[in-house]
């Protein structure tokens, strides 16, 4: 009867809290971005640089609502919707006080991030079963990058959180992240190389 009474207290408690509106955390996620572009001084442009050079700041806001820096577009090969085995490699930093989780997988001791160009759910799924964390790195936004660039790109990328799909951490206790805790992604690296065989 007791271990009854405990967990009732503890749905009624947590039923108690006060949960976010989506409303609300667009518009904190939204601070954040703009928090960060003053901070770094970037540039938003909206549309696509006609020769394909970016300045050192500039990002375009992508039509999915993601920011895209290209510092290097590649060698030209252009991946192939539902066919290309892309490895990625990449460097994000926290971008909100609570969320101070960077995260790096440029070293051998790690392995890249691997996806099908087009299949990002099964990506994320295999991703999840042997990279840990590192599932939440692969997203259409980061994607949509290579709608715009090759093999051998090195971009980087704000990603809001309706645009990570897996950014939204419903982990529960023992994580590192809170419940519904909506968290937009700055990578200030990452670099696709392709695997086809």
């Amino acid at each position: 009867m007791g271990i009854w009474m405990i967990m009732l207290g503890i749905i009624f408690g947590s039923c108690g809290k006060k949960q976010k509106s989506f409303a609300e955390w667009k518009k904190e996620e939204k601070q954040a971005i703009e928090a960060l572009i003053a901070k770094e001084n970037f540039e938003i442009i909206h549309s696509y640089p006609a020769d394909g050079v970016f300045g050192e700041r500039q990002f375009v806001l992508l039509d999915n609502g993601c920011y895209l820096h290209v510092i290097d577009s590649g060698n030209g090969n252009r991946a192939i919707f539902g066919k290309t085995t892309v490895l990625m490699r990449c460097s994000r930093i926290g971008m909100t006080p609570t969320d101070t989780f960077s995260y790096s997988i440029f070293g051998n001791q790690h392995a890249p991030l691997e996806f099908i160009y087009g299949n990002m759910q099964e990506a994320k799924y295999r991703a999840s079963q042997g990279y840990g964390d590192g599932f939440m790195f692969l997203s259409a936004g980061v994607e949509s990058a290579l709608e715009y660039v090759g093999e051998n790109a090195i971009v980087r990328m704000i990603i809001p959180f309706d645009n990570g799909q897996s950014q939204k951490y419903p982990f529960g206790i023992g994580s590192v992240y809170q419940d519904d805790n909506y968290v937009p992604m700055y990578y200030d690296r990452i670099r696709f190389v392709f695997n086809d065989y």
